[in-house]
């Protein structure tokens, strides 16, 4: 288990005094992949996805919900599309703003090319506004 566990899974280890532990080899710079919908009054989109980059990994590690008008239901899979929770996961448990980001631990590794998949559901009964931001890191491979 890397030391950056023990203290914050989401923090990225200059932040919290502890080295690089990005695996032998290899370097993590962060990044954040934004999905961003509109939905209509108890709208629900099934099979919705955030597509990664084919220059690297994606090492997610933690949601951020940048806005939202209203309430919803998320669930998501990894890029075999499995799903991660049994059933849908309601904003106000999420807790996942910028102060306060929901930790994805253990953290979910998308290969480059991959997708992380979405179903989500309006709550609010009104038009709803809404951006996920996934934040964590890509992973580069480095020296020969």
């Amino acid at each position: 288990m890397s030391p950056s566990y023990l203290s914050n899974p989401y923090a990225p280890p200059s932040y919290i005094g502890l080295n690089n532990v990005s695996p032998e080899g290899w370097v993590d710079i962060d990044f954040t992949y934004p999905y961003d919908v509109v939905l209509q009054a108890n709208q629900f989109l099934r099979d919705q996805s955030v597509s990664t980059t084919n220059d690297a990994d994606f090492i997610a590690r933690a949601i951020v919900i940048g806005f939202a008008t209203g309430s919803f239901n998320i669930r998501w899979t990894d890029s075999q599309s499995m799903y991660l929770s049994n059933g849908m996961i309601a904003s106000a448990n999420l807790l996942g703003d910028a102060s306060s980001p929901y930790p994805i631990f253990p953290e979910l590794i998308i290969p480059a090319g991959g997708r992380i998949g979405i179903d989500i559901q309006d709550t609010s009964n009104g038009t709803n506004t809404i951006e996920i931001l996934w934040r964590g890191v890509k992973r580069f491979r480095v020296g020969g």
